[in-house]
């Protein structure tokens, strides 16, 4: 009777927290079906200055955000899943002896090999570069010396082949400018500039600020602003190009620009993948009329799929539906797999809010997920290396798809090989399914894997890196996380299913042209 009993409390625990997901799922949907406004408004902002300058990192399923600091304790970060609903974390500075002034203009994040960096300029006119192990913080300052004088507005950028670059602005009559970088906190490539990357609407304010860059299907679009934040048609223009000396500006006329209202002045922005792993969104400050304070604008950005152009309906003043967020996400909130997951084989530890630790025991370990994507999708997945197991000439982990007709894709990060593999039961139609990573990359730290299916096209991403592309035979179904050969934790993961691409809509004629 008492076997009995235990066996029924049990069962009832197991439906209560089930059913207690379902109703978080349900308070998730109602909530990404709201409405936000601009200009928003986040708890604890700056008083005066409000937030200018946003500077975004999207990490583990959430975002962060940082402000330009003109006199605070340090510079402010806010923490967010869905880009509208933001809890303020702290400072994640202090009021550092390398800000002149007690300012810190424009700080841009970067994750990178297992640390997160931010990049801050100031009225000294030179770039100090911040090092931390958390995106909250708190940083300290690596480098006060990062690029020369007369910069502005650095942004870091790494391509697909794993070289570092900087963007930044020059100080009045300058146009972006770029080098390469050895590592994340040195910039000693040579001085370049995209000299047709720079405008001028307000005659003897030939500033150039706020560079933001971001590639998709190997175009690079940038955009940059300016001329003088203080001016009612501080704008956003784009650009675009093959390579990074072809980027060239899209046409002659503003992204984003409001001249007129209670809030003007648009620019500063950072450009970012929405919650649903598919949407583009543009994350900048506007100000308010004949005042110094800036506040939080967002809108969605598109590409034309005919032009390539980069275009978006902001500044909008109206309600706008808040951004979508994933069809389906885990961030291991339980202290056990749920019904949604189904162990295969060897051993797993859930460490609470944080990842399931897998280990193959010398061979092989797997989870497999009960959700199923659809025939089009975008998947991503946080993944380190925690040991080698073993005399396995194999160690790896990765994820696994298989369709309805036992065709399966595998993405492993080969730790003994140093290499992405891609394999499938099916044909590839690629020259090579495996690419070598970087020199500098560490298996060891979190890195993330993002994998977009579109018909039967598959790209691979590796941190942002673009590492396949190719046309496979597969239909989308189960999904699973395998390590063989050793053990490895795995963070956030989502996937979002795709009817067409989530970035591409064709551009609206504007004023009957």
């Amino acid at each position: 009777m008492l076997e009995q009993e235990a066996l029924w409390r049990l069962r009832l625990n197991r439906l209560c927290q089930r059913m207690f997901r379902i109703l978080v799922l349900i308070l998730m949907a109602i909530s990404s079906a709201g409405a936000y406004r601009n200009p928003l408004t986040l708890p604890k902002e700056a008083e005066g200055p409000g937030i200018a300058d946003p500077g975004l990192l999207r990490w583990m399923g959430k975002y962060y955000l940082y402000s330009t600091k003109t006199g605070e304790p340090g510079i402010r970060c806010w923490e967010s899943a869905d880009l509208v609903n933001w809890n303020f974390k702290g400072y994640c500075t202090g009021d550092e002896p390398v800000f002149a002034n007690h300012m810190a203009w424009s700080p841009t994040p970067l994750y990178f090999n297992g640390m997160f960096y931010l990049y801050v300029c100031g009225v000294d006119q030179k770039h100090k570069v911040f090092e931390a192990d958390k995106p909250w913080g708190p940083f300290k300052c690596v480098n006060p010396d990062f690029l020369d004088v007369n910069t502005l507005d650095a942004v870091p950028f790494l391509d697909d082949d794993g070289q570092l670059y900087v963007f930044y602005a020059g100080w009045a009559g300058n146009a972006v400018q770029w080098r390469t970088c050895s590592s994340p906190t040195k910039a000693d490539g040579r001085n370049q500039r995209l000299p047709a990357c720079q405008f001028s609407v307000n005659p003897g304010n030939w500033w150039t600020e706020g560079p933001s860059l971001f590639k998709r299907n190997g175009i690079y679009y940038l955009t940059y602003c300016g001329n003088n934040w203080q001016e009612d048609n501080y704008q956003i223009r784009a650009a675009k190009g093959r390579t990074i000396r072809a980027i060239r500006p899209q046409d002659d006329k503003p992204l984003i620009a409001q001249l007129t209202g209670p809030w003007v002045a648009t620019g500063c922005n950072s450009m970012v993948l929405g919650p649903d792993l598919k949407s583009l969104w543009n994350v900048y400050h506007c100000r308010k009329q004949g005042s110094w304070e800036r506040r939080l604008c967002l809108d969605r950005l598109y590409i034309d799929p005919a032009t390539k152009d980069l275009w978006t309906e902001a500044p909008t003043w109206n309600e706008q539906r808040d951004p979508s967020l994933p069809d389906w996400q885990e961030d291991w909130s339980d202290s056990a797999l749920t019904d949604e997951w189904v162990h295969i084989g060897g051993r797993y530890n859930i460490v609470k809010g944080e990842g399931v630790i897998l280990s193959s025991g010398g061979k092989y370990g797997a989870i497999a997920s009960a959700c199923e994507t659809g025939p089009s999708f975008v998947a991503e997945f946080n993944i380190r290396v925690l040991d080698t197991e073993g005399d396995a000439s194999t160690h790896a982990c990765g994820v696994w798809l298989c369709d309805d007709n036992q065709g399966c894709l595998l993405v492993q990060i080969d730790v003994s090989a140093r290499a992405l593999i891609i394999s499938s039961t099916n044909p590839i139609k690629a020259a090579s399914p495996s690419t070598f990573l970087p020199k500098w990359l560490n298996p060891f730290v979190w890195h993330v894997l993002r994998i977009e299916k579109e018909g039967s096209r598959v790209q691979v991403y590796l941190d942002d890196m673009r590492k396949f592309d190719a046309q496979v035979a597969h239909g989308g179904g189960k999904f699973g996380l395998m390590t063989e050969g050793c053990k490895a934790e795995f963070g956030w993961c989502g996937f979002s299913n795709l009817v067409g691409s989530g970035i591409e809509k064709p551009k609206p004629p504007r004023d009957g042209t």
